[in-house]
């Protein structure tokens, strides 16, 4: 009787192992998350000179010659319309930029962009006008 009854000790110990194993891999636990998001601002300012092609081809010339920085920023993009509506893109991570853009007007207001790019993602522009 007493093997029987160390047998049957056994046998239940055995049957309850693996359901205290699997008990202690149900076990589950959480974290916080917290997600936020990055708005890329405008460059605050922008200084230059341009000129005025008004004989043919007509056109403008923009030089920046400084611009406020922007945090995060990798490069930056200057776009500049024609008053015929045609635009010209240039990136770059210099200091200062200068950029031609031809025109099939010879007099009307050209409109520079200045954006900061973070990666391949593009912020709010800095806008102005001038005049040839």
């Amino acid at each position: 009787m007493g093997r029987l009854l160390a047998g049957l000790i056994v046998a239940l110990f055995l049957a309850a192992t693996p359901a205290m194993a699997q008990a202690a891999f149900r076990a589950t636990a959480t974290a916080p998350l917290s997600a936020s998001t990055y708005v890329i601002p405008a460059p605050g300012s922008i200084a230059g000179t341009y000129s005025c092609d008004t004989t043919r081809p007509f056109g403008s010339t923009i030089n920046v010659t400084s611009y406020g920085k922007v945090a995060r920023a990798t490069a930056y993009q200057l776009t500049v319309i024609a008053p015929d509506g045609t635009s010209q893109t240039q990136s770059f991570t210099g200091n200062t930029v200068s950029m031609t853009k031809a025109s099939s007007l010879r007099n009307g207001t050209f409109t520079y962009e200045l954006s900061a790019l973070v990666g391949t993602w593009t912020g709010s522009p800095y806008r102005g006008t001038y005049t040839c």
